[in-house]
Formats: C-alpha cells, sequence, structure tokens
C-alpha cells in the first residue's frame, strides 16, 4: 500500500495531529473518503484553505459544506465568494507543496473507481455546499431568510438544503433554549418542501435530550417526512446517535445514515451496531467539524482530514460483525456519497 504523500516539512501539510503529547498519523484510506458535513466557517484555530489542502492530502475527495445565511451572518453571494476563495487558496497550497498530483492512496481495478481520485487535486473539485436554517435559528425564520436559502440553491456549488431539523435538547454551554416544537416542526417543513421543489438533497439534524427515551425528536421528525414527503434526490440523518431501531425507521422511508466521530466512542457501542445493520447502500461518513474529533483524537478541533479514522474504525467494526471485507465498505460509502452529492459530475 502506498504511503500518504510527504512534502518537505510544513506543520500545514502534515498528516499527523497530536494529543497528550502523543502522535497520531492520519491512516491511509483503503478507498476515496466523502465528508458529507463539514462546517468551514466555524473553525476556532484552523484556517479553511490549510483545512481543504490537509484533508485533500488525506484521501478526502468529495466535501460537502454547510451554510446558514443566520449563523453565518452572511449572505449567500458572500459565502459562494469566500468558498471559492478558500478552493483558490488551497489550490495554492498544494502546488507550493508540490503534492496537488501526487500519489494519495492506490485504487484497484476492482472496485472500479477513477484513477484521477488519487491524486489530492481531485477533492477542489468535488466541494459544495448545503444551504439551510439549523433549528436553532428557527424564531428568526422569515420570509427574507427563506429567499436567501432559495436564492443559495441557484450556485452551482450548493447541492441541496441543509442542515435543517428539530433541536429539542438544551444547550448548557451556549446557554441556547430549544424553540417551541411546532415552530421547529414548521420551519423544518418549509426547508423540506423547497428541497422537494427543487428536486436537491436534503441533510437533517435531529436531536433531543439524552433522557428522553421516546426520542420525541425523532418522532416528530419523521412525521414531517411522512407529511411533507422525502426529496426524491435523497435525505440523510447527519451525525446519527440513535440504536438500531431508529435507524431502520429512517430507512425505510429511503433515508441515508451519516455517522460522524461520535460513533467511534467507546460508550457508542449502540451507534456502531446500527452503522454495522445499516443497508450498505444507506451508508455515509462524515466529521461534523469543527466538532466531535474521531477517537484517539477526541477533544481535539476536528477537520475533514481526520475522517479516515472515522471510517476506518466503523468499516472494521462492521466487518467483525457481518464478515465483509472492510474496503468493501469503504467503497460503498463512498459510492453512495457520490450518487447523493453529483451535481458536480
Amino acid at each position: 500500500m502506498l504511503a500518504a504523500p510527504q512534502a518537505s516539512y510544513d506543520p500545514r501539510f502534515e498528516l499527523a495531529f497530536y494529543k497528550k503529547k502523543k502522535r497520531f498519523e492520519a491512516p491511509v484510506p483503503a478507498a476515496p473518503l466523502a465528508d458529507t458535513h463539514a462546517h468551514l466557517m466555524s473553525f476556532w484555530g484552523k484556517e479553511p484553505a490549510e483545512v481543504l489542502a490537509r484533508a485533500a492530502l488525506a484521501g478526502v475527495r468529495q466535501m460537502t459544506a454547510v451554510y446558514d445565511p443566520l449563523a453565518d451572518e452572511r449572505d449567500p453571494q458572500a459565502h459562494a465568494v469566500q468558498l471559492r476563495g478558500w478552493l483558490a487558496d488551497a489550490r495554492e497550497l498544494l502546488e507550493e507543496a508540490g503534492s496537488l498530483n501526487a500519489p494519495a492512496y492506490p485504487v484497484t481495478d476492482a472496485h472500479e473507481a477513477d484513477p484521477a481520485l488519487g491524486r489530492p487535486a481531485a477533492l477542489l473539485e468535488r466541494v459544495g455546499y448545503l444551504a439551510g436554517v439549523h433549528p436553532y435559528g428557527a424564531p428568526a425564520y422569515t420570509d427574507a431568510v427563506h429567499a436567501q436559502v432559495a436564492a443559495a440553491l441557484d450556485d452551482p456549488l450548493c447541492w441541496g438544503v441543509g442542515e435543517i431539523g428539530l433541536d429539542y435538547h438544551f444547550d448548557a454551554e451556549d446557554n441556547i433554549e430549544a424553540a417551541p416544537h411546532d415552530l421547529q416542526m414548521e420551519v423544518m417543513a418549509r426547508q423540506l418542501e423547497l428541497a422537494c421543489a427543487r428536486n436537491v438533497p436534503v441533510e437533517l439534524h435531529v436531536r433531543h435530550e439524552a433522557d428522553d427515551l421516546a426520542r420525541t425528536s425523532h418522532v416528530d421528525a419523521y412525521r414531517v417526512l411522512k407529511d411533507v414527503g422525502v426529496p426524491a434526490a435523497g435525505c440523510v440523518l447527519h451525525c446519527f446517535g440513535e440504536d438500531r431501531a431508529t435507524m431502520e425507521r429512517f430507512c425505510d422511508l429511503g433515508c441515508y445514515i451519516a455517522f460522524g466521530g461520535a460513533a467511534t466512542f467507546k460508550r457508542n457501542d449502540e451507534v456502531r451496531e446500527a452503522f454495522a445493520a445499516c443497508p450498505i447502500d444507506r451508508l455515509l461518513f462524515e466529521t461534523d467539524c469543527p466538532y466531535m474529533a474521531p477517537e484517539p483524537l477526541r477533544g481535539l478541533e476536528c477537520e475533514p482530514a481526520m475522517i479516515g479514522w472515522t471510517a476506518a474504525a466503523l468499516a472494521c467494526d462492521r466487518s467483525s460483525r457481518t464478515g465483509e471485507n472492510p474496503d468493501d465498505i469503504a467503497y460503498a460509502v463512498w459510492r453512495n456519497a457520490t450518487k447523493l452529492f453529483g451535481r458536480h459530475e
């Protein structure tokens, strides 16, 4: 197996992360990686262009970022210009490192992957975003905000609507109270209707309190999907952290299920059980960066270059439960992402 490309030393391009004085090398992926949920505007101490360059070097070949006109405090035009600027800067960084077209991992004929995907430059042609208002923003969702979400969909780099949904959790860290549930459901439905009308995918954020054994947010989100409809272009439950039964209910509606770094945490065996039981054509990986870095990096500021740990851990865990080849699992997840977010093809 090829090693990840090594340029002359520059900490911006190092594919290793440090935690408690320990050094962790990014795993070499067995298949192209797709990060289906990344917050590029939310980093605390990282530069987005450098993050994109490191992701490319780590084998990420598709990335779906998230834009919220309320939370990100900019209009669709300003966001579109900013994203394209980061992509251009990332290309310059990779050229500077001599790594733009350096081999990153082996591509085998058995999986019929495009050999060009072995090159870091491939990522820069496969970065897009979703536009939508998080449930935190439900009280401020006006006709003008709705028009901004709709306008963003006219950008060729905007692949769908998200993240939208329901959040019934009290965020003690930021002192954010959950908006009234009926209002959240109304705003979710309105944005879901837009996705259906525009025939684009949608990503859902659905969360409740840990002691809510009825999983009320998921019950209500399921009801909204049944009432409004699941977009034919696809629907994703992002950052899935529930059990097998919940996964199966949403898969029965035709949803994809995206698993992030939290699925690698030791306590989350029921989430890994859901990953192992999920139909293989419904699986996705994500980071939800800068949040929830996977083990063994938990506690660090997450970035897309870390997704290899999540992919390797979950593919191996599923393999141990089902007997499937972990490389086959990794390639299946890649194909799911390209099928779902394929407007760039």
